[in-house]
């Protein structure tokens, strides 16, 4: 059995991006032109229909009886953002804050956080081979180097997949320490014996057959970018790229290889990552 689910939100009230859509179309093509997955084995989410509750109910449809020798893929592309745990003392988060994706309808106070996301791949059975792609933003430093977009495209027409969370997001928390000036500090984190920065979605070290391509670090942005006369996810196309030049015949490890000089290259400030147990590397890409 092969399965896959895509997501691609460009309709964000208030902060709407412009590629997303088109790397969800550029996913399907690759995994039916080339990977032999059926129409009616992809389930896809666009702009409005990328809410919580689908995403979620799209999740379990795509984990759901999964079997060893089975092929399931998770292609999200939207925004990412972060916010505070609940807890700082009983996380293992060292900096106090859980990445999220983030629905057309995002609520700060019942995000989709990464724990919740990954929960769906860890249950998968061993020998079931998984691949989630996150073209996306999981930093908390807010946006870098974002142009707007304007009436000439250039290759410095991109905006950054990353929504800031709201003050109240932080303020609510427990952890957080209101000083007498009003700034606010954060706990020690080393207050938190348990603490280990995980990776994003499921931890290399306890995630099975899974295999992870983010589409930059934790700290970073990812970019929503003017490239080849159309708006695309930079990531996205980087992939799509890497994979046509090798004739969808390549390994993990020289694929992310090859994407990241593609974005040196193309002067773009992410670093996409390939997050899996080490015996993964050298397989080919969903082979």
């Amino acid at each position: 059995m092969r399965k896959a689910l895509l997501v691609g939100i460009n309709k964000y009230p208030g902060s709407p991006l412009r590629g997303c859509v088109n790397d969800v179309i550029t996913v399907f093509q690759i995994l039916t032109s080339r990977f032999n997955f059926k129409t009616e084995e992809i389930k896809i989410l666009t702009d409005h229909e990328a809410t919580k509750r689908n995403m979620v109910e799209g999740l379990k449809w795509l984990t759901d009886g999964a079997q060893s020798g089975d092929t399931i893929v998770f292609h999200y592309s939207g925004h990412g953002s972060q916010v505070m745990v609940d807890d700082w003392t009983d996380t293992d988060e060292i900096d106090g804050r859980d990445e999220i994706l983030c629905p057309v309808d995002l609520d700060w106070d019942d995000p989709l956080r990464d724990h919740e996301v990954g929960a769906y791949f860890k249950a998968v059975p061993k020998d079931c081979t998984t691949l989630v792609i996150l073209d996306c933003c999981h930093s908390g430093t807010g946006l870098r180097n974002g142009f707007m977009p304007g009436i000439e495209h250039t290759d410095k027409d991109f905006i950054n997949r990353f929504i800031s969370p709201p003050v109240s997001n932080i303020l609510r928390n427990s952890s957080v320490i209101i000083q007498e000036d009003f700034s606010f500090d954060f706990p020690d984190p080393k207050i938190n014996t348990r603490a280990v920065k995980s990776n994003f979605l499921i931890d290399t070290t306890n995630q099975g057959d899974a295999v992870l391509l983010a589409g930059c670090e934790e700290n970073q942005t990812s970019a929503d970018a003017w490239i080849n006369s159309q708006y695309r996810g930079a990531m996205t196309y980087a992939l799509a790229r890497t994979l046509l030049a090798h004739h969808f015949d390549i390994t993990y490890k020289n694929l992310i290889t090859e994407i990241n000089v593609f974005m040196d290259k193309a002067n773009y400030e992410q670093n996409p990552q390939l997050e899996a147990d080490q015996i993964f590397f050298d397989k080919k890409f969903l082979k």
